[in-house]
C-alpha cells in the first residue's frame, strides 16, 4: 500500500494482553508462539472488520492485480475461492445462447 504508514512490524501497546500471553507461555506444556497467536487473532480481527462491500472492493482489486493472492486471501479467506466460482459461473451464463429460452416450449 503505497503511503501506507504500516511498516514490516505491527506494533501495539499489549498490557494486560502481553501478561496474559506470558503466563500462558510459562504454564503452557512447551510454551506457546505468541507471534503465531497474534497472527491469526489479526487475521481473525481483520476479517471481521469487513462488510460484504469491503470483500467485494478486496476482490475487485485482487482481480485487477492491484493486491497479491496472498493479501486476498488474508482478508477473504475460502471466500475467495466461492467468489471465483461466482464469477466463474456468472461469465459462463453470459456466455450461453439464451435464445432456447425465449422460444415458448409448445412451438409458438
Amino acid at each position: 500500500m503505497s503511503g501506507s504508514s504500516y511498516d514490516k512490524t505491527i506494533q501495539f501497546r499489549a498490557g494486560a494482553e502481553k501478561e496474559a500471553a506470558e503466563l500462558l507461555d510459562e504454564i503452557h506444556i512447551g510454551g506457546v508462539n505468541v507471534s503465531e497467536l497474534a497472527r491469526v487473532g489479526l487475521v481473525e480481527m481483520l476479517r471481521q472488520s469487513l462488510d460484504e462491500q469491503d470483500k467485494i472492493a478486496v476482490y475487485e482489486r485482487y482481480s485487477r492485480g492491484e493486491i497479491g493472492e496472498d493479501v486476498a486471501r488474508v482478508l477473504l479467506g475460502e471466500k475467495l475461492d466461492r467468489m471465483e466460482e461466482e464469477k466463474e459461473s456468472f461469465e459462463a451464463a453470459l456466455e450461453r445462447d439464451t435464445s432456447e429460452f425465449l422460444t415458448g416450449s409448445d412451438g409458438d
